[in-house]
């Protein structure tokens, strides 16, 4: 019998062998995946201490202002969050818009995501 086969004759080693490689490309992918997001991650909290970090405070620790804790923000609620930077929020938070690009705001929020653990 040769070392490849169609599903149906393969031996049942050779189905686990196939198994296996299939679940590990699998968490390959994942992993790969995963330190993409990383990477976005931590461009985003570069961005954060350059643009956020004196009101929200370093790793989001809110430094006891009034802005908001960010830490907090719902993980589901990002069109929230675009508006929130773009535009501003009342006196407390200024508009961003012209100044991080959407493409920044995408990075912030890859690091809002972390709540501050990076």
């Amino acid at each position: 019998m040769s070392s490849h086969c169609i599903v149906q004759s393969c031996s049942w080693q050779q189905r686990l062998v196939q198994g296996a490689l299939v679940l590990l490309l699998a968490v390959l992918a994942h992993a790969a995946q995963a330190a993409e997001e990383l990477s976005a991650a931590e461009q985003g909290r570069d961005l954060f201490e350059t643009n956020c970090m004196t009101c929200h405070g370093a790793n989001m620790v809110n430094p006891g202002t009034v802005s908001y804790d960010l830490r907090k923000f719902p993980a589901d609620a990002k069109p929230r969050f675009v508006n929130s930077v773009t535009n501003g929020k009342g006196q407390g938070m200024p508009a961003w818009r012209g100044v991080i690009e959407p493409a920044e705001i995408d990075l912030l929020w890859a690091y809002v995501l972390t709540r501050g653990k990076l």
